[in-house]
Order: structure tokens, then C-alpha cells, then sequence
């Protein structure tokens, strides 16, 4: 689905992220990406999504993937918008059954809300739970999740971990929920800050955790 093969990023001469990264994400995994703060993981989905390109190597998405991510926050630039203009603003084509599709998504993410409500007027875990169906909306191949239980209050969090359980496409999450992540991935792409590399681990997320933490240790 998705290959880095020898990606090198800086942001300035003297603000380096990778160096000759190398990961390979497969179809219908789920997994956690780690690294400290300010290790990159945000540039990282950001050289995913193309909206940054690598200085040097190959970034390889698979023929004709969609990729989505549900970000952290909405733009203040877009608090003035509707609901249903917010969805429209996902596609870069015009969406003639975006009502329906609303209606799907917000069912998956449980969120009750007129398509014609302003932005600003819903509250911080309505927002939070817009950012998934907006993700989710697009019918994405890989879905990108940046922290998505930070706004989510604890019935949302179960509710997005049960979906997240169930769901069979390919997912890379961003998040400091070691309970949400340890019921749903697969294994963990950590970024090591020391060396600008990336690191596949495969297996339970609390194990992986302890074998990255013995591996910063040494």
C-alpha cells in the first residue's frame, strides 16, 4: 500500500528528521506511530498525504489509493462554514450525495448534528468527532488518525475504539492512548530521532513499547 524507500527530510540544515528512511505499510494493517516529541510524526503524515516532498528518495503509494487524514484541530479559517460546506471542502470534486454520506458516517461516529450548523456554534467533542467523519467521509484506502481521542469524551473514545476494531481497511494512528492503541494495532513505526531512521515493530502494542524502550536505552 504504502513504501518509503530511502527518504531523507530536513526541514533546515540544522533541523534534520530522516535520513535514508525505510518503512513498508501493508494492506488492511493498523498501526501506531511513535516517536518523541518533535520527532516528526506530523511531517511524517504530511510527506504521506504529499503535502511535504522528500529532498531525496521515493515516497510509493499504491495505483489509484486514497488517503485521508483526520487532523487534531479545525482551521479557524474554517469555523464559519457549515457542516455540510466543512464535508464538501474534503473532495476535490463536486459531491452531489454529501447528505447521505453524512448521514452514514456520522452513524459510525455517532455524531448528532444539522449538516446546516456553523462550525463555530459545535461544541470541542462534536469537532472531535467531525475531524474522524470528515476522514472517514472520503472512503479513504489509508486513513490517517492524528491523536483522535483528544477531543473525544470517554464514550466517544469506546465508541471510536470499537470501530476501530472492526474496521478492515489500512489505518496509521498518531496517539498517547496506550489502551486505545494496544486494542486494535498491529505493530508500531517508530522514528528514531537519534539516528533520523524509521523502525518497524510487529506484535502486541505494550510489548512493542518495552522492546523500543530497551532499544533507546542501548
Amino acid at each position: 500500500m504504502l513504501r518509503f524507500e530511502d527518504v531523507t527530510f530536513n526541514y533546515s540544515e540544522n533541523k534534520p528528521v530522516l535520513h535514508e528512511a525505510n518503512f513498508v505499510v501493508r494492506k488492511g494493517t493498523k498501526l501506531t506511530l511513535m516517536g518523541q516529541n518533535g520527532a516528526g510524526k506530523s511531517t511524517l503524515f504530511s510527506l504521506i498525504t504529499g503535502e511535504l516532498k522528500p529532498e531525496e528518495g521515493r515516497i510509493i503509494v499504491g495505483h489509484g489509493l486514497k488517503i485521508a487524514i483526520a487532523k487534531q484541530f479545525i482551521p479557524h479559517t474554517k469555523w464559519s462554514m457549515t457542516v455540510r460546506e466543512f464535508l464538501e471542502s474534503s473532495f476535490e470534486e463536486k459531491i452531489y450525495d454529501i447528505d447521505k454520506r453524512a448521514i452514514e458516517v456520522f452513524e459510525t461516529v455517532a455524531l448528532t448534528v444539522s449538516l446546516d450548523k456553523t462550525i463555530k456554534d459545535l461544541s470541542g467533542g462534536q469537532k472531535g468527532r467531525l475531524l474522524i467523519a470528515e476522514a472517514l467521509i472520503q472512503n479513504p484506502d489509508i486513513l490517517l488518525l492524528d491523536e483522535p481521542t483528544n477531543n473525544l469524551d470517554k464514550a466517544g473514545i469506546e465508541l471510536l475504539t470499537e470501530f476501530m476494531k472492526s474496521y478492515d481497511k489500512t489505518v496509521i494512528v498518531i496517539s498517547h492512548d496506550a489502551a486505545f492503541l494496544n486494542s486494535f494495532t498491529h505493530g508500531v513505526i517508530y522514528i528514531n530521532a537519534q539516528e533520523y531512521k524509521i523502525e518497524q515493530y510487529v506484535g502486541n502494542y505494550y510489548k512493542v513499547v518495552e522492546d523500543i524502550k530497551r532499544q533507546v536505552e542501548r
